[in-house]
Formats: structure tokens, C-alpha cells, sequence
């Protein structure tokens, strides 16, 4: 064990640590900082222990029960890695409250999907290129199930026009894919390229105004002005999560194994191709973003009952 004299220093070496192993933690290494810098200034010197997480947490007035949860969960995490690298830290208990678990995501029909694309096309956008990129945007991460963090990383040479395919690069857990795409998907992204001010292959795939790159935080603030065209007739506020981007991965696989189910094809055998194209190490994360849809519960029931009573096994 190595004692460490300041908490970033050994708040540093965990996160050197963990993007050596692939990981990106960007949020995660933020929080942990902020939660360094306070202990550093407010009890310097002093190891890791669960008293002084706590204290930390209760710095944070008025926060809800789910986000604290999250800040106990981002220091005991960080404590495994801290109670063997330096020899006075402990390992923090579980049982601050939850802050894991899967949230409803929003399966998008198609009608919605043309509606909340009519609605990023009217975005404010004085040389056309932000409205122009949300749409682009919008299309491609329906069509791919990519992350919106991935979209908004393309570049203009990561498309290849010959073989129609996008170039994934580093992205969760630092691995890299070709993502091939449709006709009508390669058709639009040619479109859209057509009409981008891009002078060479390392200009952002979809600019906003004035040529810089898309970021997930304006991506999301682009949906915050569009998604109350989803709301039911009638609604005036969201009874639930609003809609995100990322649901349109959540909808992609989905809509994919829906399609399959319909036209009757081996869904074993093609879910881990699904799994590979949407850029999944493990069968069972892609399983993660499946919806139980009004499509999936009716052909599930329809399945049974030809098990139960059409060609169930003899007794």
C-alpha cells in the first residue's frame, strides 16, 4: 500500500487507472474531483472513511434522494480501488439509498418521429446548419442505434461513400466499429454532406451554427425545444421522463427485433449481429434496451398460445 498525502492525488491515480483499462469517466472523474477538493481543503490530510463521504454529501442542500445516492455511489466505488492503494482509506458500506436501475425510455413511433424531425427543422439557426444537423442527427441514431455521444463525435471522413459504412472510433471502452448502412440511411447522410461547408476529413459530420461540433448537451437542449410536439392532445406537461435522444437506441433495438418477430425470422441467431452493429461487447446488454411494446406483448402472447395449444410439447 502506498499512502497518499492529498485526496486528488489519489483521486488522480484512480482515474489515470481506470481510462488505462478503456474507460471514459468523464462525469464520474468530475464528481470525484469536486468531492477532492473538498476534502483537501476542508480535512486535509484525512484518509477515506465513510464519515468523511458523508460529510461531503450533506454539503449538497436540497438535492433529491436519487442524486445523492449517486454522489455515495461514485465515492464507494472510487473507495474499492482507494482501500488498497493507500493504506488508511476503507472501503465505504452499500445502502445509501438507490440510484441504479433502468428508467422508462420513450419508444418512438413513426408518426413521432416525423413530428419531432418537422419540429428540429424549425430550429433557430441563422445559417441553416444547426437545424439541418439535428435532422441529420435524428435520422442516423433511429436508422443505427447510435449513442448520441458517437453522433455528435463523426467527423466528415469517417463516412465512406463507396462501401456506404461509418467509421465508429473510441468510443465506450475505447473500441471502434463500421457501422454499414442502408440505402435511404446512406442517401440522407450524402445529402446532408452535400450541403456542409467541409473543407477537410476532420470537420464535424453535423456542424451547428457557425461550424462547431454538435455536443450531447446542445443536442439534448435541441429536444427540450421539440418534444412537447409529442405530448398527447390535450397534455401540457410530461407526466413522465420526456423524451431523449438516447431513446431512439432504446427504439432502434426494439423496432429491429419487432420487424424480425413480424417477418418471422430466427431471432436467436440474428440477435448478436444486432448486438455487434450497435456496438455491445455482451448478447445480454443489447437485451437491456428492450421494451415491452404493445408489438412485442402481442406477438409474445401470440406465441404462447400456439405453444399452449397449437404445438405445446405432447404430454
Amino acid at each position: 500500500m502506498i499512502p497518499v498525502g492529498r485526496m486528488s492525488d489519489l483521486v488522480d491515480g484512480y482515474v489515470e487507472y481506470k481510462r488505462s483499462r478503456g474507460f471514459k469517466i468523464r462525469t464520474e472523474a468530475r464528481t470525484l474531483r469536486r468531492f477532492a477538493a473538498w476534502a483537501d481543503a476542508a480535512h486535509p490530510g484525512e484518509p477515506l472513511s465513510t464519515e468523511l463521504a458523508l460529510g461531503w454529501v450533506g454539503t449538497f442542500d436540497g438535492v433529491t434522494d436519487w442524486y445523492g445516492a449517486r454522489l455515495w455511489e461514485t465515492v464507494r466505488t472510487f473507495s474499492r480501488w482507494a482501500c488498497v492503494t493507500d493504506g488508511g482509506s476503507t472501503m465505504l458500506p452499500k445502502g445509501r439509498g438507490t440510484c441504479h436501475g433502468r428508467g422508462e425510455p420513450y419508444i418512438y413511433e413513426d408518426r413521432e418521429m416525423a413530428a419531432l424531425m418537422s419540429g428540429l427543422s424549425c430550429l433557430h439557426s441563422p445559417d441553416g446548419l444547426r437545424a439541418r444537423s439535428a435532422v441529420a442527427m435524428c435520422g442516423l441514431m433511429r436508422a443505427c442505434g447510435l449513442r448520441p455521444s458517437e453522433c455528435c463525435r463523426l467527423t466528415v471522413g469517417d463516412y465512406d461513400a463507396r462501401t456506404a459504412t461509418l467509421s465508429v472510433v473510441a468510443t465506450k471502452f475505447n473500441r471502434s466499429r463500421l457501422v454499414p448502412l442502408g440505402d435511404s440511411a446512406a442517401a440522407r447522410i450524402e445529402s446532408h454532406l452535400s450541403a456542409v461547408p467541409a473543407t477537410h476529413a476532420a470537420h464535424p459530420m453535423f456542424p451547428r451554427t457557425g461550424g462547431r461540433p454538435f455536443d450531447v448537451r446542445a443536442l439534448e437542449y435541441a429536444w427540450q425545444l421539440t418534444r412537447d410536439a409529442l405530448l398527447p392532445d390535450g397534455e401540457t406537461a410530461w407526466g413522465r421522463r420526456p423524451p431523449r435522444p438516447y431513446d431512439l437506441r432504446h427504439t432502434m433495438i426494439t423496432k429491429t427485433l419487432e420487424g424480425w418477430l413480424a417477418a418471422g425470422v430466427d431471432v436467436d441467431a440474428m440477435m448478436p449481429r444486432l448486438s455487434a452493429y450497435v456496438g455491445h461487447r455482451k448478447l445480454q446488454d443489447t437485451y437491456w434496451y428492450l421494451s415491452a411494446t404493445d408489438a412485442l406483448l402481442g406477438t409474445a402472447s401470440d406465441m404462447f398460445a400456439t405453444y399452449a395449444f397449437g404445438g405445446g410439447r405432447d404430454e
